[in-house]
């Protein structure tokens, strides 16, 4: 490590680093929440002459201690992630993310740093959308660090503090698919010995961390969780009848599954009319064929 560290700073570039406290309080049940946020805990660390009342900060100053103690207390630092997921956990929803990232922000604007490096922090909120593909390995929450939807709405209001009110702006010309939904048939059992493989196919192929504990879905019963699951498949799909099929399962219906905290997502429509602007004209030709191509294959 200390050799890539040299090697910043003998070529006069930054180390970047990701925080995370929300990782801290869903690793540790005992972590103190409060610490997590920017509001000031009532417990602060207290380290010599610095005081810590929150997880960021103290993250952030252990990197520039141990920078600083192997000769390179001058190195700049830049914060490559930081954020909070809005699902997929206890403590992981819009509430949460949206008092973290506003706290962080107001945080920053100071331009006061922290206690070992003050002045102004180079930061990068993560992300822009959520992934649903994303490796779930380290919890359900790591599809749901988006500030907006992946249709482009923003899933809560953020003051950037740049320009106007500094308010998020939802994306333009982002069109849905139709008002339609799969769900599992009213006339099936429960007990039937095809729900389990069926929804264990739907989730491994599709995105069910909304499912869970206190999740935004977590008010579902059998059923409606059963409905997700081949929803969340059908949409994935664009909506093909096929992917609506489940052994005979399912159905489609235009009436809304939603709750009051859980949205059964409806898929985006595929834009292909793209404009290029490229002055490469055999370029343009090539991904004028391949976008042709991309819509073709829809």
């Amino acid at each position: 490590m200390l050799a890539i560290v040299k090697f910043l700073s003998d070529n006069a570039a930054p180390f970047t680093v990701n925080i995370y406290p929300f990782i801290s309080l869903y690793s540790d049940p005992n972590f103190p929440m409060e610490y997590a946020f920017f509001g000031g805990s009532s417990t602060p660390v207290v380290d010599a002459s610095a005081t810590y009342d929150n997880m960021f900060d103290a993250n952030h100053d252990t990197l520039i201690w141990a920078l600083k103690k192997n000769g390179f207390g001058n190195l700049p630092v830049i914060v490559g992630e930081i954020g909070w997921p809005t699902d997929g956990d206890m403590n992981a929803n819009i509430q949460y993310a949206q008092r973290f990232n506003q706290g962080f922000m107001t945080h920053i604007a100071t331009g006061q740093g922290t206690p070992m490096r003050p002045g102004p922090i180079d930061a990068y909120l993560f992300s822009l959308i959520d992934e649903d593909e994303k490796s779930i390995q380290p919890g359900n929450f790591e599809r749901h660090w988006g500030i907006f939807t992946y249709g482009g709405s923003p899933k809560y209001q953020l003051n950037l503090g740049m320009t106007n009110s500094g308010a998020l702006v939802r994306a333009k010309n982002v069109n849905h698919l139709e008002k339609k939904w799969c769900v599992l048939k009213p006339s099936v059992n429960l007990d039937d010995s095809r729900i389990a493989p069926s929804v264990s196919y739907a989730c491994a192929n599709a995105d069910c961390t909304s499912l869970g504990y206190k999740t935004s879905c977590g008010d579902l019963d059998t059923r409606g969780n059963i409905s997700y699951a081949f929803n969340s498949y059908y949409q994935k799909n664009d909506q093909d009848d096929v992917a609506c099929g489940f052994s005979d399962l399912a159905t489609i219906t235009m009436r809304d599954p939603s709750t009051a905290s859980c949205t059964f997502e409806i898929m985006i429509e595929a834009d292909c009319g793209i404009s290029w602007q490229i002055r490469d004209q055999g370029v343009n030709l090539l991904l004028f064929v391949f976008v042709q191509l991309f819509c073709t294959l829809l």
